[in-house]
């Protein structure tokens, strides 16, 4: 039986570990590109076919996923004269970078014109859940849109959900962001206040993760935090960037997003320090910066605490 014929168009923490999980399914023809042809390049001693060019992939594949940076970047791989030449009818296109409703629908209607089958179909969770297959994956359309798609979906995430509509997915991952990156700076800000008042980062660690302030942020984040490791699995750059977009959404439809505004200021002023390609959970290094003060301490967490 043919292998399924999967394309991969961005290859960075997130896209290359969605490019690996496929690739160790192994029932799919993976055939990977990227800006940057070295990691193309790095895919093909795992198994992928490097393409050199993203018509290369949209020309040769049923189905594309895309992971990249901002909807500037997603309209300038896809909606190039040359790419929609090459795309081939019936193609599907599941889009899991970050973008607004708009681009979503917009891209996703000037494709339909190529008989091209554009989805937005953002992600929650990181590199780590990608490599393991455990994202949570939103999708902007109806179930029965996407039944080729299903063995790829399946692949990566373990938590598939559904919004029906095309930028509805796109929708609901800003949401989560505005929600999960806030959660990242009041714990941020709350471990400084403790560690000032003489506290171990591991012993309120600890404890509070039995408490009403556990979250899911507060868990996965700040165990390497706390050990003063902010290697990335989501960047300040990147968070700011999504908050950007949640609130110029905001802006459009008038409504006011005090403690949003105030969450993209604060990853603003972090990624000026010098904090962009590190972890979000950095922000705590940028407030202990300014608070003279480190929170570190041994961390464990307990699951179903």
């Amino acid at each position: 039986m043919a292998l399924q014929k999967i394309g991969v168009i961005g290859l960075g923490l997130m896209g290359g570990n969605i490019c690996r999980r496929l690739l160790n399914a192994a029932t799919f023809d993976v055939t990977v590109t990227d800006v940057d042809p070295a990691k193309a390049q790095e895919l093909a001693g795992c198994g992928a076919r490097a393409a050199a060019s993203v018509d290369e992939v949209v020309q040769s594949c049923d189905i594309v996923a895309i992971s990249l940076p901002n909807p500037a970047i997603v309209k300038d791989a896809l909606l190039k004269e040359s790419t929609r030449i090459a795309m081939k009818k019936g193609l599907v296109i599941l889009d899991f970078s970050t973008l607004d409703a708009t681009t979503s629908k917009d891209v996703s209607a000037a494709l339909a014109a190529n008989d091209v089958l554009y989805v937005d179909t953002p992600v929650s969770g990181g590199p780590a859940e990608a490599v393991k297959g455990a994202l949570t994956i939103i999708i902007g359309a109806r179930k029965d849109e996407l039944p080729t798609a299903m063995p790829v979906l399946n692949a990566l995430g373990t938590s598939i959900h559904f919004a029906d509509a095309r930028g509805a997915g796109s929708t609901i991952k800003l949401v989560n962001n505005v929600i999960s990156l806030g959660n990242v700076l009041i714990a941020a800000e709350a471990l400084v206040l403790g560690a000032k008042a003489g506290v171990d980062g591991g012993t309120m660690f600890r404890i509070l993760q039995h408490c009403g302030a556990r979250s899911l942020s507060l868990v996965k984040r700040f165990p390497k935090a706390l050990k003063g490791n902010f290697t990335p699995g989501f960047m300040v750059d990147l968070a700011e960037k999504d908050l950007a977009l949640a609130l110029d959404m905001a802006h459009k439809m008038k409504v006011p997003m005090m403690m949003a505004s105030l969450s993209h200021d604060i990853y603003l002023t972090a990624s000026k320090s010098g904090r962009g390609t590190l972890d979000t959970s950095a922000v705590l290094q940028y407030l202990e910066e300014m608070n003279g003060i480190e929170v570190r301490g041994e961390t464990e967490v307990v699951v179903n605490a």
